[in-house]
């Protein structure tokens, strides 16, 4: 028996995702980073380790129809709880594609400081968040797959 379980719900949406990501990265490397700079180099190094993660996790994990819709890391999709470490407050946010059409409240771009640095963590990993506003240390204390999810 294999170490990762997937409900059928997550592993299909698992697969659809990894298509999706290995056709899409070149247009989002073209539209967000058209130039060659130390940022795209950091996304397509951070995109090859999503799409490499992913496939391993498709290949290893086992199906069970009675499995949460749990994740064994963020991913494109999913919702994640983390807690903020300076005041204990909890967020949950659905990291989604930057060229998604309409977003609702708590989704942010796997493009945004937030979204890449939760993007492949685990649950119980903290993780800092270099932004705009300062330094934001946060731990993720849940990853699940968002049944709503496109």
């Amino acid at each position: 028996m294999s170490d990762i379980v997937l409900s059928q719900q997550a592993f299909e949406y698992l697969v659809k995702q990894l298509v999706e990501v290995k056709e899409g990265k070149n247009d989002i490397l073209d539209e967000f980073f058209p130039m060659l700079s130390k940022e795209r180099e950091e996304f397509e190094i951070l995109i090859e380790k999503y799409i490499n993660h992913l496939d391993e996790l498709i290949r290893k994990a086992e199906k069970l129809p009675e499995a949460e819709d749990k994740l064994p890391f963020v991913t494109v999709g999913s919702e994640v709880e983390i807690q903020s470490l300076s005041d204990m407050e909890t967020y949950k946010y659905r990291i989604i594609p930057p060229f998604k059409g309409s977003m609702k409240n708590g989704d942010i771009s796997y493009l945004s400081p937030v979204g890449k640095s939760l993007l492949l963590k685990k649950e119980g990993e903290k993780v800092e968040v270099e932004a705009p506003g300062g330094t934001f240390r946060y731990k993720v204390k849940s990853v699940r797959l968002q049944c709503d999810s496109d």
